[in-house]
């Protein structure tokens, strides 16, 4: 039997040692992050932040490109985020415009890729990856239909493809505006909208999500779907019958970058983040599900990663996209928003 002194003193150890972890527990953090990543992407960041910042619990929120940055402008200048952990970059710099993000140099941004960070004297936002428009085609129902497979973004204008093809609504997703920039790039302005009033005849519908078409055509709801690769991808190793056609005349594509709000609560903490996601290690993560990174030595596809993406890539002009953003989106709206379903 253990001594009454002896007991109190195991008693007290124990005590302490609770305390202790309650304390520690106290002082871990908050971080609130909002994210336009693939959410499995984004949950690979954030563990990778917090595993190397114990202290600091991250709360993500996950959402499409324009849902995000229109939550950032509601919120105005009593913000509810810290930072914004992958956006498209030509809304942030929108989000610029508007006096909405905070000025910030990440520790590693000498070390990124020049084209994967914003180069101007007082940058708002460091490059994470990029990714790019593809089409997501289902080869079983094709075959079925007698469909012919595509090769082409002109290819899909094709009468054959009338209620087989969805995309995402670039009202919502980055992934479509980033597919629409591409249009109006590569067939020029009076192109570009000649093409999507054709495209637009074959659309069933425009949905909310960039990734939602791939997953679509990966069940067999449709045809085709004009997405980015990265689901299609997963859905061929899912072993879904997919097959990802990077078009001929070339790909639109964006920057998914990190930017630090104006007058957020913990903008130390969002520092740390901004740090570590323009690292090396951060950049290795990232190299599993997109080709392009931060660093130009670093890439790790999946496999049945489309090969020759990066060739594709269309010369687009961030700046400008950003500066013609609104008056595209309201161009497209004014066109094509009756396909455009609610929100649930």
């Amino acid at each position: 039997m253990i001594a009454s002194s002896s007991r109190r003193l195991v008693l007290a150890a124990v005590l302490a040692g609770l305390l202790g972890t309650g304390s520690a527990l106290a002082e871990q953090r908050t971080l609130t992050v909002y994210s336009s990543l693939d959410e499995d992407q984004a949950k690979a960041l954030a563990d990778g932040f917090m595993a190397a910042n114990p202290d600091i619990k991250i709360e993500m929120i996950n959402g499409s490109t324009a849902p995000i940055i229109a939550r950032v402008i509601a919120e105005g200048a009593n913000p509810l985020g810290d930072v914004i952990m992958g956006n498209a970059v030509s809304a942030l710099m929108a989000a610029d415009a508007k006096g909405l993000l905070e000025s910030y140099k990440p520790a590693n941004y000498d070390a990124v890729s020049p084209v994967m960070r914003d180069n101007r004297e007082n940058p708002v936002w460091v490059g994470i990856d990029a990714w790019a428009a593809s089409v997501c085609f289902n080869t079983v129902e094709a075959e079925k239909l007698g469909l012919p497979v595509p090769k082409s973004w002109q290819d899909l204008t094709n009468p054959a493809y009338k209620g087989h093809i969805t995309m995402p609504s670039p009202l919502s997703s980055g992934t479509a505006f980033l597919a629409v920039n591409g249009w109006l790039t590569a067939f020029g302005e009076e192109g570009g909208w000649k093409y999507m009033d054709a495209l637009h005849e074959n659309i069933t519908q425009y949905g909310h999500s960039g990734s939602a078409p791939c997953r679509q055509a990966a069940a067999g709801e449709t045809v085709i779907g004009i997405s980015y690769s990265t689901p299609g991808v997963k859905a061929i190793n899912d072993g879904a019958p997919i097959k990802i056609i990077l078009p001929e005349e070339g790909l639109g594509w964006e920057i998914e970058a990190t930017a630090l709000i104006k007058g957020a609560k913990n903008t130390d903490d969002a520092r740390k983040l901004a740090d570590w996601v323009s690292s090396r290690e951060a950049a290795q993560i990232s190299s599993k599900f997109l080709p392009i990174t931060a660093y130009d030595d670093i890439s790790e596809l999946p496999p049945n990663y489309p090969e020759g993406e990066k060739e594709k890539l269309l010369k687009m002009d961030f700046a400008s996209l950003a500066a013609n953003r609104e008056a595209v989106m309201a161009e497209w709206q004014k066109r094509y928003g009756t396909k455009v379903p609610p929100k649930q």
